[in-house]
């Protein structure tokens, strides 16, 4: 063989070489550790537990007494007010101590929804249940600006010792949703040995709104955050009350999905949390962004105001509270279409957040709370089959990564995690999405908007003193669905809450392997609860997080789990000071 015929041979090995070697790399970084199947913690599953008697499920607390009721295997107190409605002149102020009452009170129904929109969560789900070959069902939408209220679930009753308090911040983007769910019922997880506390916050314009006129009349000199102070309150009330349905003020676990993730996470870095929770466990939903001002924020809310109609003397503030709360929001999306803006964003107002969230994790000014942290495998296929349902009811349609300026955007928010790799890493991507367009897409997005904040987080909380524990789920549910939408946002809730048939879960097909690995994701979760530690004894071992192995808890395609290294994705710089570096060089 002549030496050009030799040249060319390793030219055109060389390609198949880097990528076998690439794969390779791709193979072994995650280490190797035992898998364990889904059959071998079937055992977990929980008998169903002896009816409660309900005749004398009578509770004291500060406010008055309630009479709870028996759901399932739990008794829950439903509908309890944890503050005052928030009408009238206290629309858009922090919430108040709620009144007493006289007698006892029937805590047998949830409380209304906050505000939002009549089809709830319906263009979310929809599009996946119809992937899936049926329908989702819509459950009736009691939404009112009269809606802080919480429910309490116990396993029994009188409870018998101090359990755990798990409490649950719903998801929907903090515009839709509600604590009273039924997919969000507690009689699966409180039977762990801990007790559930679900509730209701202001959501959309009534719960994340500034104005000038309300910075003014506040004496912290701050408007906006009100949906946080609504949680907030709950906690206050949890600490102050949660004693007497059997609870361990001091053992608080605050939990979240989606945007409740998200805002557990801001509460991480709020002095006005201090004391109040233990642990946080947050499913999907990182808070690692450089948020807005108060000045920005107030800005759009001006723009806002001058659309409202009403009495020539009347200013804009007192204008807008005279309007029922959907025509603020009417006015709020005319703004948005010449001033796009994300009202719900992180909002640094000098009180509630005196840092961004991506600040106050970079210079360790969070509470020192172990966290549990986590995320889908593909959370994007959900929100992209929302969209693209959503474009072929107008008139317009989504438009590609390229077309949108996307990309430039992408390429500057990915810089700091990858640093020198990030232009090899963005041709990965693309490389991706032009060989398979929507799961390139969703995997992209996922690395992006999910692993890497997440990661992040998780280092950064470990380089403070605490205990971390990182999870990913890939579990996707066989079906007509799954190549379309993978283990997709939200998947993880009927797992964790025991509810796949429910009304709002049971389009989606789920096996005795499905069921097993519920009762190992909510032993995990209760652990965790309990001690900051989801191990214990019988169960697949989950290693702690640590800045150098960066070890996680992958939940498998098909319901077996194992433990990984090098937490995705490949190539970034996840490490507490490369972060710090790498944010203090932007």
């Amino acid at each position: 063989m002549t030496a050009k015929r030799k040249w060319l041979l390793w030219i055109g090995l060389a390609p198949l070489v880097a990528i076998a070697v690439f794969a390779m790399f791709i193979g072994n970084r995650g280490g190797h550790y035992p898998i364990y199947e889904a059959s071998s913690f079937a055992n977990l599953a929980l008998h169903a537990a002896n009816p409660a008697s309900t005749g004398d499920a009578l509770v004291q607390i500060s406010t008055g007494v309630l009479r709870g009721t028996q759901i399932g295997s739990a008794v829950a107190f439903r509908g309890i007010p944890y503050a005052r409605p928030p009408v009238g002149e206290l629309r858009w102020q922090p919430p108040q101590p709620p009144p007493p009452w006289q007698g006892v009170r029937d805590a047998q129904q949830p409380g209304s929804a906050c505000t939002q929109r009549v089809s709830g969560l319906t263009p979310f789900f929809a599009p996946m249940a119809q992937a899936y070959g049926s329908t989702f069902e819509q459950p009736p939408i009691n939404s009112s600006e009269d809606c802080l209220y919480l429910d309490v679930w116990v396993p029994e009753w009188p409870v018998k010792r101090a359990l755990p308090v798990m409490v649950w911040l719903h998801g929907g983007s903090n515009t839709v949703g509600s604590g009273s769910q039924s997919s969000y019922q507690g009689d699966f997880l409180t039977q762990h040995g801990v007790l559930l506390v679900t509730l209701n916050y202001r959501l959309g314009v009534m719960g994340f709104f500034s104005h000038p006129e309300l910075t003014a009349e506040s004496p912290h000199h701050s408007s906006g955050n009100y949906g946080l102070l609504d949680q907030l309150a709950a906690l206050n009330w949890v600490k102050q009350n949660i004693a007497q349905f059997g609870g361990d003020p001091e053992n608080v676990t605050l939990f979240g999905e989606s945007a409740g993730a998200v805002d557990a996470g801001r509460l991480m870095t709020s002095p006005l949390a201090a004391g109040l929770f233990k642990r946080v466990l947050s499913e999907s939903g990182p808070a690692f962004d450089a948020g807005r001002t108060l000045s920005q924020a107030e800005t759009f809310g001006s723009a806002v105001g001058l659309l409202a109609p009403g009495d020539a003397h009347s200013t804009p503030l007192e204008k807008l509270r005279a309007l029922p709360a959907g025509e603020v929001e009417a006015l709020v999306a005319k703004v948005r279409e010449r001033t796009p803006t994300d009202i719900t964003a992180a909002m640094v107002d000098g009180w509630v957040l005196p840092l961004s969230p991506r600040e106050a994790f970079l210079t360790g000014s969070i509470k020192k709370v172990d966290l549990l942290i986590g995320l889908n495998a593909r959370e994007f296929s959900a929100f992209r089959l929302a969209a693209a349902a959503a474009a072929a009811k107008s008139s317009g349609g989504p438009s590609s990564v390229a077309e949108s300026g996307q990309l430039a955007k992408f390429t500057q928010a990915a810089r700091p995690y990858f640093a020198s790799w990030t232009y090899p890493v963005i041709a990965m991507h693309l490389a991706k999405i032009f060989l398979n367009k929507n799961a390139g897409i969703d995997a992209a997005a996922n690395d992006l908007i999910g692993a890497c904040p997440i990661g992040a987080m998780a280092s950064l909380t470990q380089a403070s003193g605490q205990r971390v524990f990182v999870y990913r789920f890939d579990r996707s549910i066989p079906g007509k669905g799954e190549a379309e939408l993978g283990a997709f946002h939200s998947l993880e809730i009927p797992y964790v809450f025991g509810t796949f048939r429910d009304r709002e879960w049971r389009w989606l097909p789920s096996t005795a392997s499905d069921a097993a690995l519920s009762a190992l994701l909510q032993t995990y979760w209760t652990n965790f609860a309990k001690t900051g530690d989801p191990n214990s004894s019988g169960l697949p071992d989950w290693p702690a997080w640590s800045d150098k192995a960066k070890e996680f808890l992958v939940v498998n395609k098909d319901a077996s789990v194992s433990a990984q290294r090098n937490f995705p994705p490949p190539f970034s710089r996840l490490g507490s000071d490369e972060l710090k570096q790498s944010f203090k060089a932007q």
